[in-house]
């Protein structure tokens, strides 16, 4: 049984990697069969035409009983060698004026023979194939004359020596019986080898040279080649074939991140808390795109709401509040994740701040239309208290009560020494009395080390990795970077996952809805929120990693 679920889960593995690669196989299938058919359409067409030969016994070996004699396989076979020989070559090239190509073989397991030649027209290729028959033919004639004639002058030879032992036996006056019976003896010889020569004679005057045109070479009516159906089917399978094979090098060499198992095994173990689709309709994605915002019932707007409920069964509403996302590199959606879910979950009824800390590429606030300054290194190079700063600086988003923005402000030159210093933590645990939720958007992992200082700030970190883009190594050094800081995901977001033959983002986004969405009842039913800290009143216990920082 479990062999048996072994092979097919491999075969469910092939297909899987088929399915993946099926442009590969597609491709090189059809570049094959175009290929061969255009190869066909400028090759010069030949034209075949065959004669057909009979291989009968040589009327030299008839033996002297009359008895008929067969012929053999292994005869057969020899006319056949004899065919394509040097003499009979020659014999052709002389009645054509040039050197014929044919080709001979045996029809099934039968005494005829099929001579076939090809020429660039019908008439020379019946010319060639009927010429080349009647030159074998009548060079096995010639063959078989002479040795008729060899054996009947060795039998005429025969003969005489018998007449002239008998002339002094016959001339005697008074024989003996001894002589008479040495007469009779000699005279049985003479007899029997005059009834050779005269069946010698008789083979010599029908067929001598044991073959025997039965069908001459028509004219062929259409060409032999190129066969344009005949190439087509075998270049498709070919083409199938190294299809298939490049179809498993390319999967071999793939070095990227696709599957839902990949993520998390790659993630030491970390869930993928949410699969987003990606959005055909997102082509540039330097452009920010609000999702939840222009379509609040698309897939992936479902995917936001599906990673919004994982974080809450993960535990952070109450210890894990400040969450930074980030990813391994860059360009690879960590951005549009941090804003689309501070969007759903500011929908929900939740107060959430979005922090933009990525001080070396902020695009946070262009997500908002909002600009970036002032905003987090205002209140971190500014002086003062620190939360009437932080009340100055936030924004809050005005199509989405309760969601407010904390940009980055002016760029420093120096982002990781800021954001390691004790006012980064002190800003943090601050935000964290009044909202909910915050969510830090900082820079990739691999490049600098400004999201490994987050990391040890917060509470969770949410790991972002675009499907298709993100290579393993990429994964994995991130993980060992995150390790370094004693830390790990909380979760992983699989980004602009496409439909694959692989386990885990492969989902069928089919959801459709009929409600019609109403931005300014939504807003009614949530309530207003503010933007700044004034009226906000602190919400449940800090996460225990910012309890650290803060003491």
């Amino acid at each position: 049984m479990a062999e048996l679920e072994a092979s097919e889960t491999n075969l469910r593995t092939y297909l899987q990697v088929l399915r993946r690669h099926i442009n590969w196989v597609i491709a090189l299938t059809l570049l094959a069969v175009v290929g061969a058919m255009a190869y066909s359409r400028i090759e010069k067409k030949q034209y075949s035409a065959t004669a057909e030969l009979l291989a009968q016994p040589a009327s030299g070996t008839v033996p002297i009983s009359g008895t008929q004699q067969t012929i053999s396989s292994t005869d057969v076979l020899t006319d056949l060698q004899l065919i394509m020989g040097a003499p009979v070559k020659a014999k052709a090239e002389k009645g054509l004026g040039f050197s014929p190509e044919v080709s001979a073989s045996e029809v099934g397991e039968t005494n005829v023979i099929d001579l076939t030649a090809t020429a660039n027209t019908p008439g020379l290729a019946a010319k060639i194939a009927n010429t080349y028959a009647r030159a074998f033919v009548g060079y096995q004639r010639t063959n078989a004359l002479n040795a008729l004639t060899a054996a009947e002058s060795q039998i005429q030879a025969q003969i005489t020596s018998i007449d002239s032992q008998l002339a002094p036996l016959v001339g005697q006056k008074s024989p003996t019986a001894a002589t008479t019976a040495e007469i009779s003896a000699l005279t049985s010889q003479q007899t029997a080898l005059q009834e050779q020569l005269t069946q010698l004679q008789l083979a010599g005057s029908q067929t001598p040279g044991g073959i025997e045109v039965t069908s001459l070479a028509a004219l062929p009516t259409s060409p032999s080649s190129p066969k344009t159906l005949e190439n087509a089917g075998i270049a498709l399978v070919i083409g199938l074939l190294v299809g298939i094979g490049v179809a498993f090098a390319v999967e071999y060499f793939d070095d990227k991140v696709y599957t839902k198992d990949d993520a998390e095994r790659l993630c030491g173990g970390a869930p993928v808390l949410a699969i987003v689709p990606k959005i055909k309709s997102w082509k540039k994605t330097n452009r920010p795109l609000i999702i939840t915002e222009i379509d609040p019932f698309s897939p992936a707007t479902e995917s936001f709401r599906s990673l919004r409920t994982s974080l809450q069964f993960a535990g952070h509403s109450q210890t894990r509040k400040t969450i930074v996302v980030t990813s391994p590199a860059g360009v690879e959606g960590k951005t549009s994740t941090a804003a689309n879910l501070g969007m759903v979950q500011a929908r929900a009824g939740e107060r959430v701040v979005l922090v933009s800390c990525d001080l070396r590429r902020p695009r946070l606030g262009s997500f908002f239309g909002l600009p970036e300054s002032p905003g987090f290194t205002s209140v971190l190079l500014g002086h003062g208290d620190v939360r009437e700063q932080l009340s100055s600086v936030l924004q809050p988003v005005p199509t989405c009560p309760g969601l407010a923005i904390l940009g980055t402000g002016s760029v420093p030159p120096n982002p990781a020494e800021l954001l390691g210093s004790e006012k980064s933590a002190e800003i943090f645990n601050i935000l964290a009395e009044f909202f909910d939720i915050v969510l830090i958007d900082s820079a990739p992992l691999l490049p600098v080390a400004d999201a490994q200082i987050l990391a040890g700030l917060s509470d969770a970190v949410l790991m972002v990795i675009m499907a298709g883009k993100t290579t393993k190594d990429e994964v994995e050094r991130a993980i060992e970077l995150l390790n370094q800081v004693e830390t790990k995901p909380i979760g992983v977001v699989l980004n602009r996952a496409v439909r694959r033959g692989g386990v885990g983002a492969d989902y069928a986004y089919g959801y459709s809805y009929k409600y019609r969405y109403s931005p300014q009842r939504t807003n009614e039913m949530i309530g207003k929120s503010h933007g700044n800290l004034n009226g906000l009143r602190p919400t449940s216990v800090r996460g225990p990693r910012a309890e650290e920082a803060r003491s």
